[in-house]
């Protein structure tokens, strides 16, 4: 059980209060930058204010063992604070500055003895004899007059625990509101119906807990003093419900230490680096929720007390925030993959809670539209669905910036239902009510996939196994089109509103997948060449061949893909067969092929005739992994095997040029470079004098 006492209490109780070593040092006194502001904030603006102002406060729970010795025969009764000693300590160094400001320290001595660090020689012996001060002449200057003092041993001041409490001491004596309190003050602390300020105590031996449980309900560490002033500061921001604020109180001590604590440092017996990043992460993503759409700024640091209260002082979010925490548990247990890289909501759970990695915006969308799924207590089985088209619009959507959050997640709320999420977006006949936001294409793609479902039972598989091909990443309109489609430029003729799916058409999908995933491996390479001829390339003004950067799911990729998987050929003999048709294609339309005036049609002959009559890999053509094309003026050394110009091209219109290659920026003015030229523009070498007749003959051969 719990029980509410004042330190003067607690002093009253046993017969001593001993730190012990396994605590750490008392943090509340150093002096780095963040510990003062915190100790500002809570002994200056909270604990001394509330005190002078007579306004009752709660430090919330102090924890320990009680331990039995005999001494002189008598038994007395030793109270082990394992949590709580960093308030015990502030409270025992403020009772004998008031005492002391008062002139009563005699009075209290005795009882203020019974607190020691017993363990700690220096801490130890500097509180007794702090004790034993007659007198200070100048309150305002304690701490100097103290280390000035006879009985001041000077090595303690390499003692943390020492330094700290002079520290605070010196807090104490720069208050103008402490030190002009008047007379009296002591007595609001010390007398027997006074509870000014409390804290609830609890005996854990009565639970029968074991020392690694101590270390564990005491897993604040070095940020103690933090974790201490958030406490204080968000109990008063949620007193106004009496009962969450019950519930917050003993969860953050018992059930969620447990939640988090396989998230904390590996070194370290600490849970509050884990607890601050999931509260700034919930209340970031409430925050949001909540925010107008478009704003002309929001709000960057969600674990300031300001924006605390804005989002807590709903109970909705507190009771959200309560729900979160405890479901840390059911979050533990999701380890299968939802996104492309292998992240599971657990992982994502991890990459939040530890701050190593920050998670993209699609990933705290996923973990917070969870727990909102959860938290509304829909069906679980119907979970993976919904969290599925979450992570469709989310990646899919160009503007998924903090600006578009407001509408985003209200957005995705709506399809919150105890139906699938396939059968609420059935209701929708364009996306627009409960999808705005989010790229149109994707939300109608999100409405068609939930058609099919609906009409094929056996579809789901299928659907997911594409969209979770890391190449597609949830976007699989173009595959999806392909059974309706034999060229590239009739995929313009095709919606997926305007197409209807029959059983052949799934086979058809089903097999160019599996060409698919063939053809993909090693990004692509193996049949990059056999590109050049598609509108996979497109030719600019600029005397530039340039491939699509959306290339991994681009029509010719999976016409390429189709045409593939329904040869049923092993992809090197397919590669030689439309190689070997695409020579006898030409050879129809040219007597001499280097009068081809087409920019692709050379480059694919010059491709086909480095790997088929000079046994060069694509790796060899694709010099250093680059693969657009420029163009530039012949010099000696090099030569074109074309004689006619570049159709389309400004410069090159009669005669060639000597093509280079490149990956992100064409530079002109280099000129050519030996490196980025093609081989077989290269004068000299192991060169055939008939190319052209030869890759002539090779394909009559195959």
């Amino acid at each position: 059980m719990s029980n509410k006492y004042t330190f003067w209490e607690l002093c009253n109780l046993y017969n001593k209060i001993e730190v012990p070593i396994i605590q750490r040092d008392y943090a509340q006194g150093r002096n780095t930058t963040d510990v003062e502001k915190l100790r500002n904030k809570f002994v200056n603006d909270y604990l001394i204010k509330s005190i002078v102002a007579a306004e009752k406060i709660e430090l919330d729970f102090v924890y320990g063992s009680i331990l039995t010795e005999v001494k002189e025969d008598e038994k007395q009764k030793i109270f082990i604070p394992l949590d709580g000693q960093q308030r015990l300590t502030t409270l025992f160094l403020l009772h004998f500055f008031i005492a002391i400001k008062e002139s009563r320290l005699t009075e209290i001595k005795d009882i203020l003895l019974r607190f020691t660090y017993e363990t700690r020689p220096s801490a130890h012996d500097f509180c007794k004899l702090l004790l034993e001060v007659e007198a200070i002449d100048d309150i305002s200057k304690i701490k100097a007059e103290i280390e000035d003092s006879v009985w001041f041993n000077e090595e303690w001041k390499q003692d943390p625990t020492v330094t700290g409490m002079l520290n605070m001491l010196d807090t104490l004596a720069n208050n103008k509101v402490l030190l002009n309190a008047p007379i009296g003050l002591l007595d609001k602390l010390i007398g027997n119906k006074s509870d000014l300020v409390t804290f609830y105590f609890t005996d854990l031996d009565q639970f029968g807990l074991t020392e690694n449980l101590y270390i564990r309900m005491n897993a604040r560490g070095k940020m103690l003093t933090e974790f201490e002033n958030f406490k204080s500061e968000f109990s008063k921001i949620i007193r106004y419900n009496n009962s969450l604020l019950e519930v917050v109180k003993n969860k953050i001590e018992y059930d969620w230490v447990d939640n988090l604590w396989d998230y904390r440092a590996s070194d370290l017996f600490i849970i509050d680096s884990p607890f601050m990043a999931y509260l700034g992460f919930i209340t970031e993503m409430l925050y949001f929720k909540d925010a107008k759409f478009r704003a002309e700024s929001y709000e960057s640091d969600f674990l300031d007390f300001r924006v605390l209260k804005e989002v807590y002082s709903e109970a909705e979010n507190l009771k959200f925030l309560i729900f979160a925490f405890d479901f840390i548990r059911e979050l533990k247990e999701y380890n299968e993959a939802i996104l492309w890289d292998g992240e599971t909501l657990h992982s994502i759970l991890k990459n939040i809670l530890s701050n190593e990695r920050n998670p993209n915006t699609n990933e705290l969308f996923i973990c917070f539209l969870t727990l909102l799924y959860s938290y509304n207590k829909k069906p679980k089985e119907n979970l993976k669905d919904y969290i599925r088209v979450v992570r469709n619009l989310i990646e899919n959507t160009d503007d998924n910036s903090r600006r578009e959050w407001p509408r985003l997640i209200r957005s995705l709320e709506k399809l919150i239902s105890k139906e699938n999420v396939y059968e609420v977006l059935l209701n929708e006949t364009s996306g627009k009510n409960k999808l705005v936001g989010f790229k149109v294409e994707q939300r109608k793609e999100e409405i068609f996939k939930a058609k099919l479902i609906r009409e094929f039972k056996t579809v789901k598989e299928l659907l997911f196994k594409i969209e979770d091909n890391i190449n597609f990443k949830g976007n699989i309109a173009n595959i999806l089109i392909i059974p309706f489609v034999d060229s590239e430029e009739k995929f313009k003729d095709h919606e997926l509103e305007s197409i209807v799916y029959d059983e052949n058409q799934l086979k058809v999908l089903d097999l160019t997948f599996e060409g698919y995933k063939e053809i993909s491996n090693n990004n692509f390479k193996f049949i990059w060449g056999n590109l050049l001829v598609t509108s996979f390339y497109t030719q600019t003004y600029e005397s530039r061949l340039i491939y699509s950067v959306l290339f991994k799911k681009h029509q010719a990729i999976l016409l390429f893909a189709k045409r593939f998987a329904n040869s049923k050929l092993e992809l090197p003999d397919y590669t030689k067969k439309i190689q070997r048709e695409f020579i006898l294609s030409l050879a129809k339309k040219f007597n001499d092929f280097s009068e081809i005036k087409q920019v692709k049609d050379q480059l694919y002959l010059y491709y086909i005739i480095s790997e088929r009559i000079y046994s060069q890999n694509n790796i060899k053509f694709f010099k250093n992994n680059n693969f657009n094309f420029g163009w530039l003026s012949k010099e000696p050394g090099y030569k074109s095997l074309f004689t006619q110009g570049i159709e389309g091209c400004q410069y090159f219109q009669s005669a060639n040029p000597i093509f280079q290659i490149y990956n992100q920026q064409f530079r002109y003015n280099l000129g050519l470079n030996e490196n980025n030229t093609l081989d077989i523009e290269i004068v000299g070498g192991n060169k055939k004098s008939n190319p052209f007749d030869l890759i002539i003959k090779w394909a009559n051969e195959n």
